[in-house]
This record gives C-alpha cells, structure tokens and sequence, in this order.
C-alpha cells in the first residue's frame, strides 16, 4: 500500500486544472475481493476523486501551491452483497516546505474499518450540519481531518472549525449507527477516537506542536537549521508533555508513527545537546523504536 501511494504523488501534477482545495488521488483495488469486475471500482475511483477535488472546502481562496495535496488508497477486501463494499484505506497528506522543494508527510493513517454501499452514477453530495450517509460521512471526515492538520501547521490552532465539523460528522455517523469504524468505545483506532484525542484539551500542546514544528520548524530552517531544529525539540517537548497525561492517546501515536523517521533526520545532525534531548523524548514517548533513534546522538 506505502508503494501505491508513492506513484500516485507523482500523478498530482495532471489533475491540477480541476483541483479547489485539495489536492487529491485515490486508488481503489480490489485484487483481493475475488471479484472480476473493475468497471465499478474505475467509477469509484473516478467518484471519490471528484468528491474531494471539485468542492470548494473552504472559505478563503487559496492558491493553487497552498492546496492541500493527499492520497487516499482503498483496498476493497469484499464484497457482502452487490452494492455494498468492505475493506481498508491509507490515508496521507504531505505539506511544502517554504524556501525548498521539500514536501513533509503531516499524518499517514490507516482505516481498517471501511464498511460502505455504492452505486454507480449516483452523485456524493456532502451537506455540512446534517445526516449523509456513511461513504459520505467517512470522505468528508478525513476532507475536515486533513484541512484541520494543515491549517494548525499554519497559524496556532488554526484548523479548529474543520476538526469541529470532523467531530460533528463522526458524532452523526455513530448516532445513526451506520456502520463500523465510528465506534465512541471498544475500539482505540476509529473515526471517532482519533478526531476525539486531537480534541481532548489535555492533547492541545500536541496541535499547537503543529505549529512550531512546521510554521517556527521547517520553514526557517533553509535560513537558520539551529533555529529550526530547536523550535522543533520546543514541539517535541509539548508531545512529552501531553503524553504524560494522555500515554496512549491516538493522537500522539500517529503522529509520532508518522514522523519518526524525519525526526531522526532532523537530529542526525546540528547542536549535540539539541540531539540527545530530541533522543531522550523521542524514547520516552515511543520507545518501541528507540534502536532507530540511536543515530541522533552518534
């Protein structure tokens, strides 16, 4: 699936004569549904991508560099009865960098819980502040999910209308009961847990670490790398802090799954004091990697 999305980043640059404010490609494979059919699943593609790409998500205009560039990989792993779909989907969005051709992978998820019906033809229409059915409901979340990451990366707790409607829609989902992956309890991993932990106000050190790894992070660092480098140890620290109270928060553990490996970059080089603080958090709050962290202080 990491390979499926890697191709498909390098096919973002046809799609930009129809594009709003995302960005996105979508894959969609059912090689292992035991089905012969690919009509139905070349629509689907062709339908989610349409969904995301021809909406105009937000209020302000953005430039066509500012739109929010994601891939989204569905992988249909049966087919319960004609019409109605099961499987899972990766989800990632990346972000520019500013001053370089760098682009940084903000969130790589995976939805194990996919359950949906659809049919050809029909339209997917999103209406904000109200019941849409559960393929809707699950495109939408991740639009609102992804616009909230980016826009915390931008200006401190920027993104807080979009997570608020993330958090309406997973509310209105688990309400109707339309299927599984809204779960409020019994499951750590759903559509409703996650949009909950970067909610919880115990985690708000987590989104504002958004902002200094990004905004007062990367994007200084084509200028000032020490600068960078300590603004980001400043977001690795609000981490630790919010993981003390909340250890298994969803939140933090995507997060960090995301962004360990280019942690490990940005330390593997500049002050040797910055390094091995960025070493210590980083075994502190995952340790299950900490092997990998090694590099940071040699």
């Amino acid at each position: 699936m990491k390979k499926q999305i890697v191709i498909l980043f390098l096919c973002f640059q046809a799609m930009a004569s129809y594009s709003q404010d995302l960005f996105f490609e979508v894959k969609v494979d059912a090689t292992t549904a035991n089905t012969s059919e690919t009509r139905v699943f070349t629509n689907m593609e062709n339908s989610f991508r349409q969904f995301y790409n021809e909406k105009k998500w937000m209020e302000k205009d953005i430039e066509l560099f500012e739109r929010i560039k994601s891939v989204m990989v569905v992988n249909i792993t049966d087919i319960p009865r004609t019409g109605r779909y099961a499987g899972q989907a990766q989800i990632q969005s990346v972000r520019p960098i500013y001053g370089s051709s760098f682009e940084s992978v903000m969130i790589n998820l995976a939805d194990r819980n996919l359950r949906f019906d659809f049919t050809e033809s029909q339209p997917l229409i999103y209406t904000p502040n109200s019941f849409n059915d559960n393929l809707v409901s699950i495109l939408a979340f991740y639009a609102n999910l992804l616009m909230g990451l980016d826009f915390d990366s931008y200006s401190e707790l920027g993104g807080q209308q979009y997570f608020d409607e993330a958090l309406n829609i997973a509310r209105s989902a688990q309400q109707q009961n339309t299927g599984p992956g809204w779960e409020q309890f019994g499951s750590e991993d759903s559509r409703y847990v996650l949009i909950q932990s970067i909610l919880n106000g115990q985690l708000e050190p987590v989104r504002q670490a958004l902002y200094l790894y990004y905004r007062k992070g990367l994007d200084v660092m084509h200028k000032d790398p020490e600068a960078g480098r300590e603004s980001i140890l400043e977001a690795l620290r609000n981490i630790q802090k919010a993981n003390k109270l909340n250890p298994s928060a969803r939140f933090i553990a995507v997060l960090i799954q995301t962004k360990s490996d280019e942690i490990v970059s940005i330390f593997s080089e500049g002050d040797i004091n910055l390094r091995r603080e960025a070493y210590q958090i980083m075994r502190e709050i995952a340790p299950a990697n900490s092997d990998k962290y090694e590099v940071m202080i040699k």
